[in-house]
């Protein structure tokens, strides 16, 4: 089995290339944007609810609740959903310019939030936690 980090910064690859694709799409409108950008928030989706429910509380099973790294990330994944919310009402009104525009900010948001859960949480989890780690790379592949 692959390890921890490996798995989710493939994840965060994939994510990007995904977000990257509705990006393409919105060049041919709204309406060609729809389909790919949903299939980017569900799997976006997906991954924040794992790394909330597996990663985040086995990190504070050692530093507490409180800690400033899952609270960042937490904020972080807050922040990105009304970001996803606005970028779904763009389309929705078929404003490809607007987002085009939201598009970018979430990628470079993405940029260094996922730096930081590779750097910082994937690492410590996954060396502190083999079966928080396997169950969450089962809830991310879906398994």
């Amino acid at each position: 089995m692959e390890s921890l980090p490996a798995v989710f910064r493939q994840d965060h690859e994939r994510l990007d290339a995904s977000l990257e694709a509705a990006r393409q799409s919105a060049q041919g409108g709204a309406a060609a944007a729809r389909p790919v950008f949903a299939e980017f928030r569900g799997g976006i989706e997906r991954h924040m609810a794992v790394e909330e429910a597996l990663l985040f509380p086995a990190y504070e099973a050692r530093h507490g609740a409180d800690n400033p790294l899952t609270s960042t990330l937490r904020k972080g994944h807050t922040d990105l959903k009304v970001f996803f919310s606005e970028m779904d009402e763009s389309l929705a009104e078929d404003d490809a310019e607007e987002f085009l525009a939201l598009a970018e900010t979430v990628a470079q948001i993405l940029l260094h939030h996922d730096r930081k859960e590779e750097e910082e949480l994937y690492p410590v989890v996954a060396q502190w936690l083999a079966d928080a780690g396997r169950e969450a790379i089962a809830g991310l592949q879906g398994s």
